[in-house]
This record gives C-alpha cells, sequence and structure tokens, in this order.
C-alpha cells in the first residue's frame, strides 16, 4: 500500500509538466497498470510480511509476560474452548469435573512407608513447643516455652539460637512462651507468634542473637498458630480470644478478623487461598471461605479439638483431647473414617499429611507418634467407606509431642515434658 501511494505521486507530478496528451495519457495508462500489477504483489509480499510480524510480536509478548499475565492468558484461552456453544450452567458442571479430575491426579498414593533411625537434637532450655523445615529440609527452625527460637543444620545438628527470655521486653524477641513458627521463603521471612500475643518477623538468614525485624499486634490472648497463604501475600494467625486474624505481609497490618469459635482457637491449616482450616475448645472445626464471608462447621467431636490439617483440596484430619481422630471431606457434615489412640493419656496434641497425599502423622502427650493411611482395603466396595490403618510401627519418644513438620525426606516433631499450653 505504501508503494501503490508513492507510484500515484509521481504520476500527479507528471501530468503536471505538459506534454503530448495522447501520448501522457497512454503513458499514466501504462504506468498505472505496472504500478496497480506491481502493487498488487507488493502487497502480497507486504501482507506476509506482517503476518509474521505480528507472529514474532505475540511470540515476543509470551516471552515477557508475567506469571500472572500468562496465568490469565490461559484461563482466557482454556474459557473460550469450554464455553464454545455452551450454556452458563453446562460451563460450571464441567469446570466442577475438571477441578475433581485434576484434584485426582495430583493425589499422592502412599503404599510402601517406613520410618528411619531417630535423631534428638537439644538446645531449648524449656519444652520444645513448634517445629518448621525449610523447603530444602536442610534447615529446622524450633521455637519453645524458654522464648527462644533456635535455628538447626539438620545434618550436622548445628544451632543459632535467636534472643528472647521470659519478661525481657527489651530482648530484642519473645518475653512470654513461643507456640507456634513458621517460615515464608518467598519474603524471605521466619514468622513466629506466642503468649506474648505478638507475631514476630525475622530474618532467618540472619546471624545468631539478632532481634526481630517486625513485629504485628492485634490478639488480645495468647496465639496459638500462624500459617501463611499459598503465595505468601496473606498471614493466619489463631488465638485463645476465639478468633482468626488475616495480616497483610506487605503493610504488616491486620486486615481482617473472623469471628465464630465460641471459646479459644487451638489449631490452624489452610486449604489455598482464603481458605483456612481451624480447630478450638468449643469441640468444633471450621473450614472458612473467607471471600464468601462463611465457614462450615464439623461438629462430631465430644472433647477440644488441639490439632487439624489438611491432607489434600477436600479432605482434612482433626484431632481432640479424648485421643479420637476423624477424617473429613468438604462436601459433607458427617466424617469419612474414624479411629481412636485409644486408653487414657492418648490426647492428641499434633497432626501433620503429607500434601495431597493418604499419609498423615499424630502426636500425643505421651509421646507416640503414629503413622495413618486413609483407603479403602483391596475387594472392597466404594458405599463401604474408607478406613484409617497403621501405615508404620509407631515412634515411641520420650515426652509430649507438640508439633510436627512433614518434608520430603524428613519428619521432625518439637518434643516436651509437657504439653505446650500447659
Amino acid at each position: 500500500m505504501a508503494l501503490k501511494r508513492k507510484r500515484a505521486g509521481g504520476a500527479k507530478k507528471a501530468g503536471k509538466s505538459g506534454g503530448d496528451a495522447a501520448t501522457a495519457a497512454g503513458r499514466r495508462s501504462r504506468q498505472d497498470a505496472l504500478a496497480e500489477a506491481e502493487g498488487d504483489v507488493a502487497s502480497d509480499a507486504e501482507d506476509s510480511d506482517m503476518e509474521g510480524a505480528g507472529k514474532q510480536d505475540e511470540e515476543e509478548d509470551e516471552f515477557f509476560e508475567t506469571p500472572d499475565e500468562k496465568r490469565v492468558r490461559l484461563a482466557k484461552e482454556y474459557l473460550g474452548q469450554l464455553g464454545d456453544g455452551k450454556a452458563p450452567q453446562q460451563i460450571q458442571e464441567q469446570l466442577a469435573k475438571d477441578v475433581e479430575e485434576q484434584d485426582r491426579k495430583n493425589r499422592i498414593q502412599v503404599e510402601d512407608l517406613s520410618l528411619g533411625e531417630q535423631r534428638f537434637l537439644k538446645g531449648h532450655k524449656m519444652a520444645t513447643t513448634c517445629v518448621c523445615l525449610s523447603s530444602d529440609e536442610g534447615t529446622m527452625y524450633t521455637g519453645g516455652k524458654d522464648c527462644a527460637i533456635i535455628r538447626w543444620d539438620v545434618e550436622t545438628g548445628k544451632k543459632d539460637v535467636f534472643p528472647g527470655g521470659r519478661n525481657r521486653f527489651d530482648c530484642g524477641g519473645h518475653f512470654e512462651k513461643v507456640l507456634s513458627i513458621c517460615v515464608l521463603e518467598q519474603r524471605g521471612l521466619l514468622i513466629s507468634a506466642g503468649v506474648d500475643r505478638v507475631v514476630r518477623l525475622w530474618d532467618p538468614r540472619a546471624a545468631a542473637r539478632s532481634s526481630c525485624i517486625g513485629k504485628m499486634n492485634g490478639h488480645t490472648n495468647a496465639i496459638t498458630a500462624v500459617i501463611p497463604e499459598v503465595g505468601g501475600d496473606q498471614l493466619y494467625s489463631a488465638s485463645l480470644d476465639k478468633s482468626l486474624k488475616i495480616w497483610d505481609l506487605a503493610s504488616r497490618r491486620c486486615t481482617e478478623t473472623l469471628l465464630g469459635h465460641v471459646s479459644g482457637v487451638s489449631s490452624l491449616d489452610i486449604f489455598g487461598k482464603g481458605r483456612p482450616l481451624s480447630g478450638g475448645a468449643d469441640k468444633t472445626v471450621r473450614h472458612w471461605k473467607v471471600d464468601k464471608d462463611t465457614h462450615l462447621m464439623f461438629t462430631r467431636h465430644t472433647y477440644a479439638v488441639d490439632a487439624v490439617c489438611v491432607a489434600d483440596q477436600d479432605r482434612f484430619v482433626s484431632g481432640s483431647q479424648d485421643g479420637s481422630l476423624m477424617l473429613w471431606s468438604t462436601a459433607s457434615k458427617k466424617p469419612l473414617a474414624t479411629t481412636s489412640l485409644g486408653g487414657d493419656g492418648k490426647w492428641v496434641s499434633a497432626l501433620a499429611a503429607i500434601k495431597q497425599g493418604n499419609v498423615f502423622f499424630s502426636g500425643s502427650v505421651d509421646g507416640t507418634l503414629s503413622t495413618w493411611r486413609f483407603g479403602r482395603s483391596a475387594g472392597e466396595e466404594e458405599k463401604k467407606g474408607l478406613k484409617l490403618s497403621e501405615a508404620a510401627e509407631p515412634v515411641i519418644a520420650p515426652g509430649c509431642i507438640n508439633d510436627i513438620a512433614v518434608g520430603k525426606r524428613i519428619v521432625a516433631f518439637a518434643l516436651g515434658k509437657g504439653h505446650k499450653i500447659g
């Protein structure tokens, strides 16, 4: 098209110079014909070049797009394919089926499991109350009733102690018992909380004796659990003040308070974005839907629920002070399976699961670490439901298991002479 404009300009200029009219007309006709012919050929070539350039631009756009932009683009493409000639209700049903199918594909079926040799690392002056692992399982963090936080090298057992001391308000750390700890590697943060009602932020790579780098206040009673949201933008905390709080880690402020428990909240885990799971002294387990400002309540326990853990996108486990363990689905008010540790003193004090798997671990106040598998026995009909069975020999430790952290190669537990809240 640009070439045509150039040729047309040249013909107009020649007409102004005068000369024989017929010759000029014939010359213009021939030039117009040539221009048209050449223009057509050039136009086709140009269209091809522009098409190639357009594809190149698209490839460059895809190369430079952010992960969020890529997810949006792929979602639009998927919805475009899904919605071709279908009613909204059909699209919704298909989406639900696709999500369910993807969850099934992502589930891990653990068939052969054994626990190796035990190692005990001693560092806290009083009972250890909480534990977490780094993603590479090379570093472990623990908190204790001595108000201190310890960073461990898992391979060598070397430890670095972060400050803390009972009623030492200017120590740079906790001045009461530490009850929960988690590491958020996306933001380079170690997060802890406890009886002093303060959520503290630490640099996990800092030298020993380094003070916390930030703190968040808002709870009016002891904070029993903290857990980061998937993605690392928000943090959830549970407290004996009967509430859960959501914290924005960028502004370091509380953005929302979740109310519903009628007694202290003692345990916390999370399904995914905006979907925390909590258990409390009111004998209930609650699955929260933050975006919809509602929650589901599960009420089959007859004693306080001291531990909860998420297994996959649909199923979770709860344990109570009478030793009962219940496997749940968010789609049912009745437990899918139940079992009991049995006998007095078999209080369930900690739970942790292999994510997206069919195995979880329970700890009790008598120091027993049990491994459980849920599933159906060979030849059983689906209508008979799931069963909980022991997946490995129990481990007996000298004390109370207050917390459990599960990695790909390591199971770590916090061990103390007494329960963490006692």
